[in-house]
């Protein structure tokens, strides 16, 4: 490999560029906007790998430029694969992703293990491979996390790993894929392609039990074969959703480290977990109302978990602040919410959508393009008692940078609240 074009800037586009200097490979950085007008045989002149950003979307120019001229079209998290050394877990589906990996990666450490948690989660592959080749790094008995979206994979062909979980495959980036559910859910299966058969994982909502590989879950009680790790409820990982991220978690960790007589190390790491940011995250209690931030939950499944995880009963205590970007996703499952709610407020591009779920059915406040006055609209539905909950069911860029800049306007805006 001479020479690489890599489509889409941002944090893939500079991680691979940073790969290739190291390697001393030519490396161009571009995007469709920027050569709009340009000549494309001159642009893929003696090009010999084209490699993608997640973002670049199928009827990219350039991406279709490259299809056109037969050169080769990777993700950038294969091109991180190619020069990482050490062995490799991976993490797709549609919620948990995240926390998915971030517990693996806690618990390796904890274990002693020498762990770096990369890919979707935000730390490209690649940069990885790039610091351990220029820092000569000794790093064979390194281990990857890796945190996989659908758009990585739609490019990823070689993916060698010790092992992976698909966690679970619900309606989201529809948009993406004209063969609607059954088009994205193949996508993610491709995560499987150079897995062992054993080594393969779903998450326990795909399988109907919560058990997964020697792990499972009963009683409210964590057990490996039929030893018991420790309770739920020490946990920070006691929701139903968190049962599912946890067994997987569990089950990777074991696949590059065995856990059966290192329990008491486990049930002490799992006990220190702290779930991330945006999720369920609590901000503040004023006037005896609860103000939780679960901005990470961008399609209708990931708020389903939400409420159920802050409502066991649905007894009509939570207002809920939703809308967003929408996906092409069905929000109809949301209607089953309904009896957990006291109001909905809708805003941003997808608010007519995510209100005809709830219409007829709960009380409903449409504050268009206004978040800040979504946040006070809440306020002054919510009894004392109550729970205001951000939980969109749908991307951000509509009127933000990304999830985590909406939930910290959500928490700057739910401070300034009065007394």
């Amino acid at each position: 490999m001479n020479s690489i074009l890599m489509i889409g800037g941002g944090v893939s586009g500079r991680a691979a560029a940073s790969l290739a200097e190291v390697l001393n490979i030519k490396c161009r950085v571009v995007n469709d906007a920027e050569t709009l007008n340009d000549d494309l045989d001159e642009i893929f002149a003696g090009v010999d790998q084209v490699v993608v950003s997640p973002g670049v979307l199928p009827s990219s120019r350039l991406y279709l430029g490259a299809l056109e001229r037969k050169i080769s079209v990777i993700s950038e998290l294969e091109l991180g694969m190619r020069y990482f050394p050490g062995k490799c877990v991976a993490v797709t589906g549609t919620n948990g992703k995240t926390t998915t990996v971030e517990l693996t990666e806690f618990i390796l450490k904890k274990l002693g293990a020498q762990v770096v948690a990369a890919g979707n989660i935000g730390l490209p592959l690649s940069e990885v491979s790039g610091n351990i080749i220029k820092n000569k790094i000794d790093a064979a008995n390194m281990f990857a996390v890796l945190e996989v979206s659908s758009f990585q994979l739609e490019h990823t062909f070689d993916l060698p790993l010790a092992g992976a979980v698909l966690l679970n495959v619900e309606s989201d980036h529809i948009n993406r894929y004209p063969g609607g559910m059954d088009e994205y859910r193949a996508v993610k299966e491709r995560i499987f392609r150079q897995v062992p058969e054993d080594k393969r994982f779903f998450g326990c909502s795909m399988t109907g039990i919560k058990r997964c590989d020697i792990f499972s879950i009963n009683d409210g009680m964590i057990f490996c074969n039929d030893k018991c790790i420790t309770a739920l409820k020490d946990t920070a990982l006691a929701a139903e959703h968190n049962q599912e991220n946890l067994l997987a978690a569990l089950a990777l960790v074991q696949t590059l480290l065995p856990l059966e007589n290192r329990l008491e190390e486990l049930a002490s790491a799992l006990k220190e977990f702290k779930t991330g940011d945006h999720r369920i995250s609590f901000v503040c209690e004023k006037k005896s109302v609860k103000y939780i931030d679960d901005s990470k939950a961008t399609n209708p499944a990931a708020v389903i978990a939400a409420v159920k995880a802050l409502a066991p009963e649905p007894n009509g205590n939570i207002v809920l602040i939703a809308g967003g970007l929408d996906k092409d996703m069905d929000f109809s499952p949301l209607t089953a919410l309904s009896e957990y709610l006291r109001k909905v407020i809708v805003y941003g591009r997808c608010k007519d959508a995510v209100a005809q779920a709830f219409e007829g059915k709960v009380a409903i406040f449409d504050a268009g393009s206004d978040f800040a006055l979504a946040v006070k609209d809440a306020s002054q539905a919510a009894l004392p008692g109550d729970t205001v909950l951000l939980s969109p069911a749908a991307a951000s860029m509509d009127m933000f940078k990304d999830y985590k800049e909406r939930g910290d306007v959500f928490a700057r805006l739910v401070r300034e609240l009065p007394v």
